[in-house]
């Protein structure tokens, strides 16, 4: 438990330093490929398949039966901790706080980063058919991780260029998520790793990319009734 908080630090680290790095760059005239975003859900998936594979005394068994000896809950508050991250988005708009985007685009890239990492959790979770640490089945990756993590990351990028301790406070909430899934028993470690490393990776291309950019219906019927209120003036 004590790596996993230690790796959770880490890729933080990484990440932080990556987005200010994207900030000091942000207006040079020249685009050049940012590898530091693809850090984190790197180490993170890596990590994952490496100990879910492994025999050695990092395997997913041997840190499972770690993890249940010391820490072991029963709690059903990693159910409601992901939504966390969605509040402080539209909270922190309420609060004053400078965001990316307005709350239709906050939530069009929510939507995107949620859908896109869904499928792909879900569909692994189908294609490997592996069983949890409690019987059950469809372990690997972890959609309570995945879907906390996705929306930890669209609450940093919608506010880290204006209050980097708002935009990463998601992270802790997530985290916590990751390691009740541990601790309750549902996940083994390579589950929590990779969930997390999708979110996070899903969610950075969705705002890179940006579909849909400029599709805005609220926007375009304000445009129409302004227009149709245009008084001349002669």
């Amino acid at each position: 438990m004590k790596i996993l908080i230690i790796l959770c630090f880490i890729a933080l680290s990484f990440t932080l330093q990556g987005q200010q790095d994207s900030l000091r760059n942000k207006h040079n005239k020249k685009t050049r490929f940012e590898y530091k975003p693809y850090i984190v859900p790197s180490v993170f998936i890596g990590g994952g398949l490496f100990i879910n594979t492994t025999k050695s005394r990092f395997s997913k068994q041997n840190l499972q039966q770690s993890i249940q000896r010391k820490y072991a809950t029963q709690t059903k508050v990693d159910n409601y901790l992901p939504f966390i991250p969605i509040a402080q988005m539209y909270g922190g708009k309420m609060m004053g706080l400078q965001s990316k985007n307005n709350y239709f685009n906050q939530t069009k890239n929510l939507f995107f980063a949620q859908l896109f990492t869904s499928i792909i959790t879900h569909g692994l979770k189908r294609a490997t058919n592996l069983t949890r640490p409690n019987g059950a089945k469809y372990t690997f990756p972890s959609g309570h991780t995945s879907f906390s993590f996705s929306s930890a990351s669209v609450l940093f990028y919608e506010y880290k260029e204006t209050n980097l301790a708002y935009a990463s406070s998601g992270f802790l909430s997530s985290g916590a998520t990751g390691l009740l899934r541990l601790s309750n028993n549902k996940h083994w470690v390579p589950d929590v790793l990779v969930g997390a490393g999708i979110a996070i990776l899903v969610t950075h291309l969705v705002y890179h990319f940006e579909p849909l950019k400029n599709w805005n219906p609220f926007e375009k019927r304000k445009q129409r009734k302004q227009h149709r209120n245009y008084v001349p003036v002669y």
